[in-house]
């Protein structure tokens, strides 16, 4: 393991400010799942014995979870971590900075990144890089985005064999697909190659549920989102099942061996009243 990078995208909502000299209240619990990832997005499947912690810069311990290979959200381990009112030595308060620790093998590992505490009625998402990664800067709105750099050595290696020239660029499309590079990353398709590109094969109404059909590649993770308008779409998140009666998941794990195509179908449970509505499926 070179190295482990961390980014989190954290869903925060307001919450009331603690009076002082109030006493202090037990909030509940804020969630953190959390994934490993290797060279090219898959979910790494296999740990043996290995645990993340989440603790104050003094080592107090706040949370520690085990890690598991991949579930079918594709996550491999959930922090329980406790939120009240005001900051105690076994809880937190919202927006508290915890430091997080990867334990593999009875080394300690500290990740160059920080956990920001959210409410208990959001959920955050951590994705751990298990290896070196390069980041990019879109000129566009200023969003940064991390690659592995053995990903990109491979893309490079491609612009230079085939007289292309120029530097690996994730915002940009060398198949003329209409998904740019970094999209294609995130989805296990070949940048190289205009055929190749996230897609839905099927939709339609199956026993009571939607049924959605899409190409996966496997490792990958995948979530769907719906509007009830391309004129002004405004997307949101839709939980869907793996099966007609399975449970309702965030985001799926594709089947399969990293790297093999294939297709999953996914069920969404229609809400009551909706109209016609359009769908979409991203890679995570």
């Amino acid at each position: 393991m070179k190295r482990i990078g961390l980014w989190a995208g954290l869903l925060l909502l307001p919450v009331a400010v603690a009076v002082r000299g109030a006493p202090v209240m037990p909030y509940g619990t804020y969630l953190v799942k959390g994934a490993f990832k290797g060279e090219y997005n898959t979910v790494l499947r296999d740990f043996g014995t290995a645990a993340v912690r989440a603790q104050r810069a003094d080592g107090t311990v706040i949370a520690e979870a085990a890690v598991a290979d991949g579930d079918p959200e594709g996550f491999n381990f959930v922090l329980s971590i406790p939120v009240a009112s005001a900051a105690t030595p076994k809880a937190c308060v919202v927006g508290e900075m915890l430091d997080c620790v990867f334990l593999a093998d009875g080394e300690s590992l500290e990740v160059p990144n920080t956990l920001k505490v959210g409410p208990p009625i959001s959920v955050g998402v951590l994705t751990f890089n298990c290896t070196e990664v390069a980041a990019y800067t879109n000129a566009a709105d200023g969003a940064v985005v991390e690659i592995p750099t053995a990903y990109i050595a491979e893309a490079q290696a491609f612009l230079d064999e085939t007289g292309a020239g120029g530097s690996y660029d994730p915002w940009g499309d060398y198949d003329g697909d209409g998904v740019n590079n970094y999209a294609e990353f995130l989805a296990g398709t070949i940048p190289f190659d205009g055929s190749d590109f996230l897609r839905m094969t099927g939709f339609g109404a199956e026993e009571g549920r939607l049924a959605l059909k899409f190409e996966h590649v496997g490792g990958h993770v995948y979530a769907v989102s719906a509007t009830d308008s391309l004129a002004e779409p405004s997307w949101a998140a839709r939980r869907v099942r793996k099966s007609k009666e399975g449970s309702e998941l965030d985001q799926v794990m594709a089947d399969g061996g990293d790297g093999e195509p294939g297709e999953t179908v996914v069920y969404i449970t229609p809400v009551a009243g909706e109209g016609a509505g359009f769908f979409a499926v991203e890679a995570k």
